[in-house]
């Protein structure tokens, strides 16, 4: 694991941990691939062990990790169609019973829900439970990029940690050199040291991301058969059209901004708005993948 920029979030907790005085439940919440679960799990180590945040762990602690609990989502795939499940009041009630036994190595145990906001309200409710009757040797953390999804009465109940983007000259100083501008994987990296480091790692991803960026342009140039075509396609795996709707929604950013033409931003900022808005339907619907996403690609 290592953890790359928001260092006010890193120093408080820190701090907190120097003082022993860590609250019973956190929420980081910030934009996706810029560290939450990563940083969650190394403070939830030292929370454990009792020591210093390292921030560049290549060995995590297995003494650590038996009182460390982590929950998300699952992924299943029906009929080639790929999407992922919202997390059950199962789930939640599992981790409970694991929160209520003492701590195998540490000072405490840690539950970890990572994407929090695919908890239905069932599973949230029973979440209310350990926050309104803390354990004193437990600690959970709630990871999300959309904290909107997260009940109010559960949010009350938590310190709330924003994380947001890393600027592409932490990303270069992180890295080692091994980014540099003359690269384009600061940009489509946006702002994600996650997305940075996987694109690094495996060329195949980076080179899934040009083509994400070619895709778009060629979708805006494409004949009606074409786009309809596309939208079949995405509409087998909304997880991964998701992911490329993020990129597409960056990409179209940086052209506005960068774009001295009001009306051309005004038009850039209208395709974001309805890649948005097909977007939250695709997630919280269940409406028909194939004809919104028909819809969207005539529209745009």
């Amino acid at each position: 694991m290592i953890f790359v920029g928001n260092k006010k979030t890193v120093s408080f907790l820190q701090k907190s941990l120097e003082k022993g005085a860590l609250n019973h439940a956190y929420i980081f919440s910030g934009p996706q691939g810029v560290g939450k679960t990563t940083l969650a799990k190394i403070f939830a180590q030292a929370a454990i062990a009792g020591g210093e945040m390292n921030l560049a762990i290549e060995v995590e602690d297995k003494q650590a990790l038996l009182d460390l609990i982590l929950i998300e989502p699952e992924t299943v795939e029906k009929k080639e169609v790929i999407k992922t499940r919202d997390i059950s009041i199962e789930a939640i009630r599992q981790a409970q019973q694991k929160l209520s036994l003492y701590p195998y190595h540490g000072k405490y145990k840690v539950l970890i829900v990572k994407d929090a906001h695919r908890m239905n309200n069932p599973a949230q409710n029973a979440l209310l439970k350990l926050l309104e009757e803390p354990n004193q040797t437990s600690i959970l953390i709630l990871v999300t990029s959309e904290l909107d999804k997260i009940l109010p009465t559960v949010q009350s109940r938590c310190e709330k940690l924003n994380f947001s983007l890393v600027n592409q000259v932490e990303l270069t100083q992180a890295f080692g050199g091994e980014i540099n501008f003359a690269s384009d994987i600061p940009t489509l990296a946006m702002g994600r040291p996650a997305l940075a480091s996987l694109m690094l790692a495996k060329p195949e991803i980076l080179e899934a991301r040009r083509q994400q960026k070619q895709q778009l342009e060629k979708l805006r140039a494409d004949t009606l058969g074409e786009r309809l075509q596309l939208a079949e396609e995405f509409s087998k795996d909304t997880k991964k059209t998701l992911e490329i709707f993020n990129a597409w929604i960056w990409l179209l950013r940086i052209d506005a901004l960068s774009n001295a033409d009001e009306q051309v931003r005004n038009n850039l900022y209208e395709v974001i708005k309805k890649i948005q808005e097909s977007m939250t339907l695709l997630k919280s619907t269940n409406a028909n993948g194939r004809l919104l996403l028909e819809v969207l690609f005539i529209d745009i």
